[in-house]
Order: structure tokens, then sequence, then C-alpha cells
């Protein structure tokens, strides 16, 4: 948890409870984020997830998004994964294709 006066970078438009920090809201959802150590095993946990859907909506995208960006390094991953949350708040609906065919474009995902 921060202390007071810390600051904590948070994508643009994200929203983070009161109380928590985005590494706290990422792992509060108990989710496969918890085990994960690497931004590539997140995105195959989120994808073998999605294995028997044709299409999310964009708050379950943007949930799964936060845990990506928890794990990333600063760089050109993480910035993708910024524009894309920054997506989320204008649509209502993702296709599990573009989903996998976006992840592959910037992680090596299987």
């Amino acid at each position: 948890m921060t202390e007071i006066g810390e600051s904590v970078v948070v994508p643009v438009g994200v929203v983070v409870p009161v109380g928590l920090d985005a590494a706290d809201s990422a792992s509060s959802e108990g989710g496969d984020a918890e085990l994960a150590t690497s931004a590539v095993e997140v995105a195959e946990a989120w994808l073998a997830q999605l294995s028997d859907q044709i299409a999310v909506p964009a708050s379950d995208v943007q949930d799964h998004l936060l845990d990506l960006w928890g794990v990333l390094d600063e760089g050109p991953a993480r910035e993708e994964v910024e524009r894309w949350l920054t997506e989320t708040l204008r649509r209502n609906l993702y296709s599990v294709s573009d989903i996998n065919e976006r992840l592959e474009t910037f992680l090596p995902v299987g």
C-alpha cells in the first residue's frame, strides 16, 4: 500500500477504488494475476478463459488489461495496454479474435 504523499501512476481514465493502489486493485479480484509472474502468463491465462467465447464486454477486457498492466515494465507493451485501456471507455464489446490478435502484436502468446 502506498503511504500518504506517495504517488501511484495509473492510466488515464482508469478508476482505482479508494484505499487501493494499482497493484492492489489487480490482485484484489483474486484472479490469475496473483499467481502469474509474467505478462505472457497473464495473457495466456486470459486467453484460456476466452477459449469458449465469441465476444466479451469491454468492462471484462478492462479488468484483464489492468492485470496485464500491473505486471508489465515500462515500455512499448505497457504503453499499448494503456492505449487499449483508454479505448475500453468508448466501446461496449470486443471479439475474442480481436483480443487475441492485439495481444499477439506485443506479447509472444501461444
